[in-house]
């Protein structure tokens, strides 16, 4: 682990500390209330106070501790276990075939827009209670989201995130209004839970915003890495020998979509002989922990055969990834959809990437297929 002076930040990078790290009461999740870094001092962001992002953000409860967080997760965790997500599998096979059969006569599809982004969308859309027709504006919200969490002193990024949290809202209390989000629907648990006095009404869109921004972003951005991983690493015909679950973790340890979490120290803590401040902002890096050649053989290289007794692409602990179910099997379902309709398949043109505020988004990955 090193800080990184410019920005005044710690990096962990080690398998061992961020693990520790994840589990450590002395880091808090909370750092859109709190942490900054010099960007945030130097006078280019018009926040007036030093709270991070936005109030519909910071309601999130992925940065809450303790009661907060506990609270809002147990709410939502029924729409997650591991019996909601096997009753979902249906509608997720239903709409990558729906999808692919789209391309049934082309020998190039495109992995984001044709499969991973719709997919996505409409499989959260599902889970929420929100309807399909609501699918499409996913992606340009996510953008928005993703940029007001990484760039927020900058005042443009600021007035694009709070917009699309606005957007939000208003489908969300239209879909409400209008009763057709279903009674089993992540919208009808929040709604009864401030109808009880669990929460309030800001909670609603505040973590339906959440579950829209990680359970689409993310999810859409690991199946085109994956895509592509076992193509650059020529292992895209061990989906015929190998079983796909076990092929989607080593394909999470490989190329994870959540490269990074932040905290911020509640209290000082040492780490690897170096000490963290209380007010330090820190910088846990999942995708380097994940190959950490102290626990991973040729930590660079994708085995689909590895066996993964334990990574951290869903995080640890108290605040691990509640749709990681839902990731996982989102992206079995395609993999092994395309490993069943095409028996080869290579690149028709490289990758498209993005810079996003500092962050390589995949925009485009194109694939030449034939059939089995």
């Amino acid at each position: 682990m090193r800080k990184d002076e410019l920005l005044g930040v710690w990096v962990v990078t080690g398998f061992a500390d961020v693990s520790r790290l994840l589990m450590s009461p002395a880091l808090s999740s909370a750092w859109p209330a709190q942490g900054t870094t010099e960007l945030h001092s130097s006078g280019s962001c018009d926040r007036e106070s030093r709270s991070r992002t936005s109030d519909t953000v910071r309601r999130w409860f992925m940065f809450k501790d303790g009661g907060g967080h506990a609270t809002l997760r147990k709410l939502m965790a029924p729409v997650f276990t591991t019996e909601r997500i096997s009753q979902v599998r249906p509608y997720v096979e239903g709409v990558v075939a729906e999808l692919l059969a789209a391309h049934d006569t082309d020998d190039v599809l495109d992995v984001m827009a044709d499969l991973a982004i719709p997919l996505s969308s409409r499989v959260i859309c599902h889970v929420l209670g929100l309807s399909e027709s609501v699918a499409p504006q996913l992606h340009g919200w996510a953008q928005d989201i993703a940029a007001l969490l990484i760039a927020d002193y900058q005042p443009e990024v600021v007035r694009r995130g709070d917009r699309a949290l606005r957007e939000i809202e208003d489908v969300i209390e239209e879909a409400l209004d209008c009763g057709e989000a279903r009674e089993t629907s992540g919208l009808r648990v929040l709604q009864h839970a401030v109808r009880d006095g669990l929460i309030d009404q800001a909670d609603v869109p505040a973590t339906a915003s959440l579950l829209v921004y990680a359970g689409y972003e993310t999810t859409s951005t690991f199946i085109g890495k994956a895509v592509r991983a076992l193509i650059h690493s020529g292992k895209w015909r061990s989906l015929n020998h190998q079983a796909t679950s076990s092929t989607v973790e080593e394909l999470l340890r490989f190329d994870t979509s959540v490269q990074q979490v932040a905290r911020i120290a509640a209290h000082s803590v040492t780490v690897g002989g170096q000490r963290i401040e209380a007010g330090d902002l820190v910088l846990l890096m999942l995708g380097a922990a994940n190959r950490d050649e102290s626990l991973f053989a040729e930590p660079d290289v994708l085995s689909p055969g590895r066996s993964i007794p334990r990574q951290l692409t869903f995080g640890q602990g108290p605040h691990y990834c509640l749709g990681a179910g839902l990731a996982r099997l989102e992206t079995e379902v395609v993999l092994a959809a395309l490993a069943a309709r095409w028996t080869s398949v290579r690149l028709a043109a490289p990758p498209v990437t993005r810079s996003h505020n500092g962050v390589n988004m995949l925009e485009s990955l194109k694939i030449r297929v034939e059939p089995c």
